[in-house]
């Protein structure tokens, strides 16, 4: 049986912008397992494979990516769990509460999303001066809990009010209290969109470039993403191989923790589509 020709179209366009999406991973990758002194341009294929790229970036003590991205991994713990209990704690209140204010609150919160991070910088910049919590992992941490918090609350807020209001209502008549209607009732179904919402808010601490080059100028204390800047610069500004190589470890993390939860998230969906 043919398939139709819209369809057909549909499956070429479709092909096209995956190889457009896939071409620079897929580079990247190639050249950062060529020798350091290789000659390379668009898709090198190494001749021969070797990780010496690999292990020149790790061991350059002045660009110190190791130390950074361990910065990194101290921020996001430090950051998500904290983020998403807040949104689930801001979600439940906004999803399933009507209380007087609610409206004008959810519509105050939810300005994180309309205005510009870029444009809280420096006004957070002087405020963390004067209270003297420059190069300080609490320069990165506040901000990034803060910063997720609109979205974080949108996020859960619509999977609360979409939850079935017959069951919270039935956990009341039988005696519940809100507090052990959220964490007994709805949390322990709510898998999906809770680890949907870390996995988002680790991606997004973990590339926050901007605060941390801004906020951090200590060594010691420079994020993963930081760290790159130097890979770009005159030393290794024109070899491309440990510049990739640099680029592929600092993503390694991301893409580990949503492969995780991405599984996590999965088989959360197949569990509630099998119970329903």
């Amino acid at each position: 049986m043919r398939a139709p020709r819209g369809q057909v179209l549909s499956y070429v366009i479709l092909y096209v912008f995956a190889v457009f999406a896939i071409y620079p991973l897929i580079s990247t990758i190639l050249v950062a397992f060529n020798s350091p002194n290789a000659a390379v341009s668009g898709l090198a294929w190494p001749s021969p494979w070797t990780l010496d790229s690999f292990i020149r970036a790790w061991t350059d003590t002045q660009a110190g990516i190791g130390r950074s991205m361990l910065n990194s991994l101290i921020l996001a713990i430090a950051v998500v769990p904290i983020s998403v209990v807040f949104s689930i704690f801001t979600g439940y209140s906004f999803g399933t509460m009507r209380f007087r204010g609610s409206g004008v609150l959810f519509a105050l919160l939810l300005l994180g999303l309309i205005v510009p991070y870029e444009a809280t910088i420096i006004p957070l910049y002087y405020e963390f001066r004067a209270i003297g919590l420059l190069d300080t992992y609490w320069a990165m941490i506040l901000p990034d809990i803060g910063g997720s918090m609109a979205f974080g609350t949108l996020w859960m807020a619509a999977f609360f009010r979409a939850f079935p209001r017959e069951l919270i209502d039935s956990a009341h008549t039988d005696g519940a209290t809100r507090w052990q209607t959220l964490w007994k009732i709805i949390v322990p179904t709510a898998g999906s969109p809770i680890f949907a919402l870390a996995t988002i808010l680790f991606i997004w601490t973990w590339n926050n470039l901007l605060l941390a080059i801004v906020m951090i100028t200590n060594p010691q204390l420079q994020m993963a993403p930081a760290a790159l800047n130097f890979f770009v610069g005159l030393q290794y500004g024109a070899n491309y191989q440990v510049t990739c190589a640099a680029a592929i470890i600092v993503a390694l993390p991301v893409m580990l923790i949503y492969y995780i939860l991405q599984r996590r998230y999965g088989s959360d969906v197949l569990a509630g589509a099998v119970k329903g």
